[in-house]
């Protein structure tokens, strides 16, 4: 399937903005279909909502790309993924920081990420089986946050777990208006928002008002 992926990034990708580099090497670098369910291998290079062996779905390959490029990954970044899906972002997360702590509600799909990173020889990946949105709270803090589903307001627990000039991707909003927005901790308690595109995406399981921050 690589001619399906350089497929991809000449024709779906790059044609929408992604530019930058180190998103598109390793996207090179990752065989997506190694994440996708069995039926559904035939497309998985394909802008469609493949279905995961729970309510989700992956996200789609220009979703993944826009991520990655918007925020900058660096070598040395320590990161924390919220809701692991089929695993296949957080293996290109896995290949461009230093670690990735990466929870998620649903053992069997952190069990089933796992097994699909081994082939990849990732040592550098934490699972963590928990709801953040109950009493799953950050031990430390991280250079970059990435929400995996969508959220309706701001989440104050993550947010205070940014480093300073720390990042947090976050598609905020309720169908059928929602944007990805990248939250920043520029120095100290200052954050800033901005919204980056409009988009939709399903929402992260047991999100709960009470854990809203209202700006």
């Amino acid at each position: 399937m690589q001619i399906d992926k350089k497929n991809m990034i000449e024709s779906q990708l790059k044609p929408e903005g992604i530019s930058c580099q180190n998103t598109i090497d390793c996207i090179s670098k990752v065989n997506r279909e190694d994440f996708v369910p069995e039926e559904f291998k035939n497309l998985s290079y394909a802008e469609y909502d493949i279905p995961l062996r729970n309510e989700y779905s992956m996200l789609k390959p220009l979703m993944t790309a826009k991520i990655l490029q918007l925020l900058n990954i660096d070598k040395d970044d320590e990161i924390l993924e919220i809701g692991t899906g089929s695993g296949y972002l957080t293996c290109c997360l896995s290949i461009m920081g230093k670690s990735v702590d990466t929870l998620d509600i649903d053992a069997n799909m952190l069990e089933s990420a796992k097994k699909s990173h081994n082939h990849y020889n990732i040592f550098n990946v934490n699972y963590l089986s928990g709801d953040v949105f109950s009493n799953w709270t950050p031990e430390k803090n991280y250079d970059v946050i990435v929400l995996t589903g969508s959220i309706e307001s701001r989440v104050e627990k993550l947010e205070v777990a940014l480093k300073d000039s720390g990042r947090m991707f976050a598609v905020i909003g309720k169908q059928p208006v929602m944007y990805a927005n990248i939250i920043e901790r520029v120095s100290g308690t200052k954050l800033l928002c901005n919204q980056s595109f409009e988009t939709t995406l399903e929402s992260l399981n047991n999100f709960n008002k009470k854990n809203y921050l209202n700006f």
